[in-house]
């Protein structure tokens, strides 16, 4: 059968086409509807209304802490670094932190707890947010905080020689002072809880850092 000679035209394609956009438009325009009326496609929302430009802050810290066992000292030297993203920056990894206003911390954590015992750390803590309670350009924001880390103990009672590696859970309490510059000030307390061949590891520290933002 011979074939049709206006379905080899160039313009008969064209026409084609031209018949095609209104549904292509129509379709593009169902989908958007259906993306702004439907909460589970929508993005999430922060009661902080924090921006997704929020900055990704650059923590370092020191303070003083403690352990548990017999013959470590009541107060001994405790510092680290942080990676702080903030709900408008953690969204990038996980929506739902944004969401229920939490913010995902990655820190390095030394701390020593005698002449010879110590504890070094890796930790990935999620820390929710609570409202902002500061003034002008200046935000004021308590946090509380619960992590996991990946720990390397001195065992007690071995001069240092001997070491343990396990999991270790991390809890936080503490504020941020966001300044208008994106400068961060931060004072919190933390507890490590690590229980392990019949030895207590817990240690407990109160640190103050400051922060800048990544990239300044």
């Amino acid at each position: 059968m011979p074939r049709n000679p206006f379905a080899r035209s160039p313009w008969f394609r064209v026409f084609l086409a031209a018949l095609a956009v209104p549904g292509w438009a129509w379709a593009a325009g169902a989908t958007a509807q259906t993306l702004a009326d439907s909460p589970r496609l929508q993005l999430p929302r922060s009661r902080l209304a924090e921006p997704f430009t929020a900055p990704i802050l650059l923590v370092g810290y020191v303070g003083l802490g403690g352990g548990l066992e017999p013959g470590q000292d009541a107060l001994a030297p405790a510092y680290g670094g942080a990676v702080v993203f903030r709900p408008g920056s953690a969204v990038a990894f996980l929506d739902f932190l944004y969401d229920w206003n939490c913010g995902l911390v990655l820190q390095a954590d030394y701390q020593n707890l005698s002449d010879t015992d110590n504890v070094l750390s890796a930790d990935g803590i999620v820390r929710r947010y609570l409202r902002d309670r500061g003034r002008g350009d200046t935000e004021v924001r308590l946090f509380l905080g619960l992590g996991l880390g990946a720990t390397r103990f001195t065992e007690p009672g071995t001069a240092g020689s001997r070491f343990d590696k396990y999991w270790s859970g991390v809890v936080e309490i503490g504020q941020e002072w966001l300044t208008s510059g994106r400068w961060c000030i931060v004072v919190r307390g933390q507890y490590r809880m690590h229980l392990r061949q019949h030895h207590n590891h817990d240690a407990w520290q109160v640190v103050g850092g400051v922060g800048v933002p990544f990239p300044g």
